[in-house]
């Protein structure tokens, strides 16, 4: 067996072994927990920016880990923002998502990622 087929049988075996847990980037996420959305300015109507835990699962299946040059050049800026935490085998996180398809994520440990989702992508060739 190759490295590659143990590699996924492994992910395989651990997906069907935590239920509950949601595949990502940073490995099976459960537990997520929004503890405030609709942040923001009032002109912006971020108060009609609601977050469900099902939301952030679903944006965390789909992230991308990104450089910050890459959030300014292919992202279009969110200034409203929601934000909770969520467990994974290594601890629990907490994240921020913005509206335009970006969110920031951090360890208990004190290390900050930044995430995207490619399907909120706005090339700069459409800007």
């Amino acid at each position: 067996m190759d490295r590659r087929t143990l590699g996924l049988s492994l992910l395989l075996a651990t997906s069907a072994a935590s239920a509950e847990a949601i595949p990502s980037l940073i490995g099976p996420v459960s537990d997520i927990e929004v503890i405030e959305d609709g942040l923001g300015p009032r002109q912006e109507n971020c108060a009609d920016f609601k977050v469900s835990p099902q939301a952030v699962a679903e944006f965390l299946r789909h992230a991308i880990l990104v450089t910050a040059r890459q959030e300014h050049d292919w992202y279009l800026h969110g200034p409203c923002r929601a934000h909770g935490t969520f467990s994974t085998r290594y601890g629990q996180w907490q994240w921020q998502i913005l509206n335009m398809g970006t969110a920031r994520i951090k360890a208990v440990t004190g290390e900050q990622f930044l995430l995207a989702d490619p399907r909120e992508e706005s090339p700069p060739e459409d800007q």
